[in-house]
């Protein structure tokens, strides 16, 4: 929601289309006054309307009745948001709240524009106005944030298996060995680590608000596209899905058809609420992330991982399962190329997601798929150069050595991000090369063999998954 991207080797750059940034006029985007009091008035009255018999005090709201809005996962949130109300407006701990001080402390949260100003606000939510965060406090506020984002994505709620220990991580990774977090620690972690960790916090809040809708309103809405993140089968899971949206730069999330549209729009003073959400809610757009490659389903080797990435001209999500727990994601921006150099750009990033979430590089090159030189082990390197290589998986596929110690390697799978076209062009151009793999299987191959790497028989039939590696010593290094 702010106006500029934060990268995470401490540059900035300018970006008014971040998180839905500066290049939209508040006055615009956010309504007018009278609009917003309207809205909070009529949110009221709804809220009131539930009161049991015993609200014997018309224009106020007790706390229970505004509490017993909020159902299952929302429960603890509606608890928090009531004191947090109750303290913008009075000194004192109050079992009601009148219409006027909810009208004001309402319109207070609509006026957090930017994402300094809402990690402020809903840090002391969640830390019940304490001056730092205990370990409790923040795993409820990952659940808490995990369970909004979906209800103001229109996704209904639900974990995967692994969800809570994913959870128990990233508290893990804010923490380390303290048992505190001051407001400080928590700015510091969350710009490197997860700087949209509120995003869709805000965006819940200010549908509820804005458009004058009970919580309950918001929870039952299906995405079909989205349930298979949350059937346990893939590495990825929705509590994963989401956790990354809060880290990862909008070149893996944003539609570039969509951005067309929402430049159209920008142009249209009339914007609404609607058309903000759908810009801020990073989640909706993940729904164009195709399965590229699933190691369970395609097999777990160099070949089989060649065949179904190569080819794709967008950014992917690539996600390495492995022995001890561990899961590490790697953003890259930029197309898989083979090579002895390393490639990615500003976007690339390096996350341990198990058994810790914490960025672990990030903002440049950092990935070398080395298949024919002699010069470097076959295999793949995730590392920045002149930094401590940290994964490096051999083209036998059949480990992962981690910071140089050897472990089994699990599973891996690859999801795309790009547009919808970048993925059927894949399709025909693996459509093309089987094509020439059938032309090609059958031709008796009368080469030099000591030409062979340059031969373009060689690449046709690697095309169509077919095995014609020669062994070649390895030579260690890198």
């Amino acid at each position: 929601m702010g106006n500029h991207h934060t990268h995470h080797d401490g540059k900035e750059k300018s970006n008014p289309e971040s998180h839905g940034g500066g290049a939209l006029s508040r006055s615009s985007v956010f309504g007018s006054t009278k609009f917003n009091s309207a809205s909070l008035i009529k949110l009221f009255q709804k809220l009131e309307l539930t009161a049991d018999e015993k609200n014997r005090h018309p224009g106020e709201l007790s706390r229970a009745t505004f509490e017993n809005a909020f159902h299952g996962p929302l429960h603890k949130f509606g608890k928090l948001l009531y004191t947090q109300m109750v303290r913008q407006t009075t000194s004192s701990e109050r079992e009601r709240i009148t219409k006027e001080q909810f009208t004001k402390a309402g319109k207070e949260l609509l006026k957090l524009y930017d994402e300094p100003s809402q990690l402020q606000y809903y840090f002391k939510l969640f830390a019940s106005g304490k001056d730092h965060l205990t370990k409790e406090d923040a795993l409820q506020m990952i659940i808490v944030s995990y369970t909004l984002t979906l209800s103001a994505s229109m996704i209904p709620y639900s974990k995967g298996s692994t969800d809570d220990e994913l959870f128990e991580g990233v508290v893990q990774g804010m923490f380390g060995i303290n048992e505190r977090m001051t407001f400080d620690d928590f700015i510091t972690w969350s710009k490197k680590n997860s700087p949209h960790l509120f995003c869709g916090v805000h965006n819940w809040v200010y549908q509820i608000l804005t458009g004058s809708k009970m919580p309950s309103e918001l929870e039952t809405v299906k995405v079909p596209q989205l349930e298979r993140f949350v059937e346990d089968k893939y590495v990825m899971s929705m509590g994963m899905l989401w956790m990354l949206t809060t880290v990862i730069p909008q070149s893996y999330t944003h539609n570039q058809a969509e951005e067309k549209k929402e430049k159209t729009s920008e142009k249209n003073p009339l914007l609404n609420s609607y058309h903000l959400i759908m810009r801020l809610a990073q989640l909706t757009r993940c729904q164009s992330w195709t399965l590229l490659y699933d190691s369970r389903e395609h097999g777990l080797s160099h070949n089989r991982f060649h065949h179904h990435i190569s080819a794709y001209h967008g950014p992917t999500i690539t996600l390495i399962s492995f022995e001890g727990r561990n899961i590490y994601c790697l953003a890259l921006d930029k197309p898989w190329r083979e090579g002895a150099s390393r490639f990615g750009g500003e976007d690339a990033m390096l996350i341990q997601i198990s058994p810790i979430f914490r960025v672990m590089q990030s903002n440049g090159p950092l990935t070398t798929w080395n298949e024919y030189s002699r010069d470097l082990r076959k295999g793949i390197y995730l590392g920045k150069e002149g930094r401590s290589l940290v994964l490096f998986i051999p083209a036998d596929f059949d480990s992962v050595e981690h910071y140089g110690v050897n472990c089994a390697l699990h599973k891996m799978e690859m999801w795309g991000c790009g547009a919808s076209h970048i993925h059927e062009e894949q399709v025909k151009q693996k459509q093309w090369e089987k094509k020439e793999t059938n032309k090609n299987a059958t031709r008796k191959l009368n080469v030099d063999l000591g030409k062979w790497e340059e031969n373009p028989d060689k690449q046709i039939l690697q095309w169509g998954g077919i095995n014609v590696e020669h062994q070649y010593s390895r030579d260690s290094g890198f």
